[in-house]
């Protein structure tokens, strides 16, 4: 059984099938909405994809979203990014069950988007390869608590991770120089207060001493941090590579959202 009609037959009841054939078909969804507000719906065209799976879009006739958005992960041609690898081919009823829960998670944050003109910080995902960076650093951050100031720095531009980064070898592969300060800021407190763990809060109240920051070579959390940053290394390198592309075929930005590197 092909992708498309393992997804067809397994449908949530807020999908409703106007056409299909073999390799595509034709849905209206109205995915629930949080209290009594009526659904939107959504007229969407289902494809096969080179690689086994399914692609969707919107129907050009029913248009609600830009024909193109990078900062919405609608790609050139109107496809929906859904998540990394969303149109790889299904293989079973659980994938098929993620599938349509990432189609409702991304028509709700397009209409975040849409109020806000800002993607869901949570939903934050990098373009095509650079997913795969910003996923493990994320494996990396989780259990150290900084997963948020992670996304803060991709995708709002505050914090230590939107600043400029500790230098790297020429392939990535070390970073120099470990007596500089951590990128996150730490300094040492009065011994009674230090912790072996990355501290960022302040000092106890009343206290004016100027702490010295923790040199990367001191940091507990040393090989997280440097891992961190050659990783974002990596995914600024692939993001502006793709963004280049997209300015050399002269695409356009939308207008639609608060930032977009190609403006």
């Amino acid at each position: 059984m092909n992708s498309l009609r393992l997804l067809l037959e397994n449908r949530p009841i807020w999908v409703e099938i106007r056409g299909k054939s073999r390799n595509r078909a034709t849905i209206v969804v109205a995915p629930p909405l949080a209290g009594s507000v009526d659904p939107i719906h959504y007229h969407l065209d289902l494809a096969l994809t080179d690689r086994g799976g399914v692609s969707v879009r919107e129907q050009s006739e029913h248009r609600r979203f830009p024909e193109f958005c990078m900062e919405r992960h609608i790609n050139p041609g109107g496809t929906f990014c859904l998540e990394y690898g969303s149109e790889d081919r299904l293989g079973d009823v659980d994938a098929v069950n993620r599938w349509w829960s990432s189609l409702e998670t991304f028509l709700h944050n397009q209409e975040y988007a849409a109020k806000r003109r800002e993607w869901p910080l949570a939903a934050g995902l990098s373009h095509g390869e650079a997913a795969l960076e910003q996923l493990s650093m994320e494996e990396l951050a989780g259990p150290l608590g900084w997963t948020d100031e992670l996304l803060r720095g991709m995708f709002r531009g505050r914090g230590w991770l939107a600043e400029k980064l500790p230098r790297a070898t020429k392939n990535l592969d070390r970073v120099v120089n470990a007596r500089t300060p951590c990128p996150r800021g730490c300094t040492w407190k009065h011994r009674s207060l230090r912790k072996n763990s990355c501290e960022l809060d302040s000092c106890e109240t009343g206290c004016r001493k100027q702490h010295k920051p923790i040199l990367r070579a001191d940091c507990p959390n040393r090989r997280v941090v440097e891992e961190i940053v050659l990783r974002e290394h990596r995914r600024r390198a692939i993001e502006a590579a793709i963004v280049a592309v997209l300015k050399k075929e002269k695409t356009q930005c939308c207008g639609a959202m608060k930032n977009c590197p190609l403006r």
